[in-house]
């Protein structure tokens, strides 16, 4: 599978690539008007049918006014600036389209049945602990069984080693010794927020609660930090995930249409977000 770009482009982060088949503003480093221009740019000469740009709502007006359409929004993602905004805009209708829009919704709805319900305790015998550098092999071995596409090179050591130089705390679970689920905290120290997500478990520890119990741990080393603001994007098709951020208080903040290629294809993803 041919991997996304992570591209700086007049001080914004872009990350790109045809398995996705869009253009994605990480993190707005200079001018809102060359930020959504460039993401266009990049969109129509790789022929990607979306981009899609996380910004501060007050550069919300430059986005808009370049075709840019809301489709979720954080409350008070970013210190001091305001709620955080997912933006899109397509090149190609049809990838508006959602064929499991009412599937999406049950999940959604499945999810808001059980929010703030009290989550399971770490099981005897696992124990959680933050990874280094020395924990990678490991790592990319959870991430290997898990994950058979994803949008990050999580299966690539120097990735993950250069990741952890950036601000991107990793978390594990282990049981008798062995690595057996992963997460991650993506954090922009600057703007107090945090994404949290490579949530992966090895199959045979499923059904344990150790998603639940890695967010806890997170969420606890996140306040320590001086981050307030924790969000995730997560699979819309998938009930597992969003019932544990729901669980965890989480609220729902939006949907991104056919927007990340994981798992088996391009799928829709939920954002959710807490303050923590």
């Amino acid at each position: 599978m041919q991997l996304d770009r992570v591209v700086s482009v007049m001080g914004n982060t872009i990350q790109h690539g045809h398995s996705s088949n869009r253009a994605y503003l990480l993190k707005l480093g200079g001018s809102p008007d060359i930020a959504a221009r460039s993401l266009s740019d990049i969109a129509v000469a790789e022929g990607y049918s979306k981009v899609i740009a996380k910004v501060p709502e007050t550069m919300l007006d430059a986005f808009t006014a370049q075709s840019f359409e809301e489709e979720a929004r954080v409350p008070d993602m970013y210190a001091h600036k305001g709620d955080g905004v997912f933006v899109a805009r397509y090149f190609e209708p049809e990838r508006r389209n959602e064929i499991l829009e009412t599937t999406f919704e049950s999940v959604r709805a499945l999810a808001e049945e059980k929010a703030n319900n009290i989550s399971k305790s770490l099981p005897e015998g696992y124990t959680i602990t933050t990874l280094k550098k020395n924990d990678i092999p490991e790592m990319i071995n959870v991430f290997q069984q898990v994950f058979k596409k994803y949008p990050f090179p999580v299966h690539d050591a120097a990735f993950i080693e250069q990741t952890m130089l950036e601000e991107t705390y990793y978390f594990g679970v282990h049981f008798r010794e062995q690595l057996v689920a992963v997460s991650s905290a993506e954090v922009d120290a600057s703007m107090g927020n945090a994404e949290m997500t490579d949530f992966a478990t090895l199959p045979p520890h499923r059904g344990n609660g150790l998603a639940s119990c890695l967010l806890t741990e997170m969420e606890s080393y996140m306040r320590t930090i001086g981050i307030k603001t924790a969000y995730t994007i997560a699979r819309a098709v998938s009930p597992g995930m969003n019932i544990t951020f729901a669980r965890a208080g989480y609220r729902y903040c939006g949907r991104l249409p056919n927007n990340t290629c994981i798992a088996e294809g391009i799928e829709s993803m939920n954002v959710w977000s807490k303050a923590l």
